[in-house]
Order: structure tokens, then C-alpha cells, then sequence
């Protein structure tokens, strides 16, 4: 989603009050469009919003999808198909110059705990409100 060329400020002007919307209104299905403009105006202005809050933000908004699902009912290979493309497992870190490793550290626990809880729901899905809730109050 990056800005075409010749486009001015006034399309991420655009482009940043439609996310706005979309969160505000809590339209879920709408979500993966706005990490989509989170990563290009992550990519197109590094320094604009602080690495760990920008991961937070973009972890929310992708376990706000998983969650939704689970709470529509859909099947379980479903919501574990959304999970491992939300919440990929761990490989190689490209790291921002500004990161500090105990960034590094909370991110990746926080979304390991995630995913672990996805799975243990999927596994046996007993007490789902609570676990969800649990859940969702590890992302720091």
C-alpha cells in the first residue's frame, strides 16, 4: 500500500483517517488493510511512532482478528490458519537501529503467549471467555 507516485500528503492524510474509521468502529474485517498502511508508513517514516508502540498497535489489531474469529464460531483450522499468518513463528529478527533487545524480548514473549493460548483453545475449548480475555490482557 505505498504511496503511488506523485501522490501528496493529502492520500496518507486519506489513507490515515479511513484506518482511523475502521478501528474506531471496530470493523475487524477491515484490520489487515490497516496493518497494511501501519507497515507502509512504518517503511515510509521509521522514526514517526516508537518500534515497541508500533508492534503493539499492529498486535493488537491482528489478535483482534483471531479473537473475532474464534468468537463467530468459525472452525478451528480456520482461526489456525489466521494465527500462524498473523502470529508467524519465530525466525530471523530484522532489527530497527532504535530497538532495544528488552523490546525485542516483550514482543516476542507477548506473542508466544498468544499463540500458545490460541492453541491450548483450539486443543480444548473450555471457559472460552476467559481465556479470551486472559489472553488479550498478555500484549503488552
Amino acid at each position: 500500500m505505498a504511496t503511488p507516485p506523485g501522490a501528496g500528503p493529502a492520500v496518507l492524510r486519506f489513507a490515515a483517517a479511513a484506518s482511523w474509521q475502521v478501528v474506531r468502529r471496530r470493523c475487524v474485517e477491515h484490520y489487515p488493510q490497516v496493518l497494511e498502511f501501519l507497515r507502509a508508513l512504518r517503511a515510509a517514516a521509521p522514526g514517526l511512532v516508537r518500534y515497541r508502540h508500533h508492534e503493539r498497535l499492529c498486535m493488537g489489531l491482528k489478535a483482534k482478528v483471531v479473537v473475532e474469529l474464534i468468537l463467530q464460531g468459525r472452525p478451528w483450522a480456520q482461526v489456525l490458519n489466521a494465527l500462524y499468518h498473523h502470529f508467524p513463528e519465530p525466525g530471523p529478527v530484522v532489527r530497527d537501529p532504535k530497538t532495544t533487545k528488552q523490546d525485542l524480548r516483550k514482543i516476542s514473549e507477548a506473542q508466544e503467549t498468544f499463540r500458545q493460548q490460541v492453541k491450548q483453545l483450539a486443543e480444548a475449548p473450555v471457559d472460552l471467555a476467559s481465556k479470551l480475555q486472559s489472553a488479550l490482557m498478555l500484549i503488552p
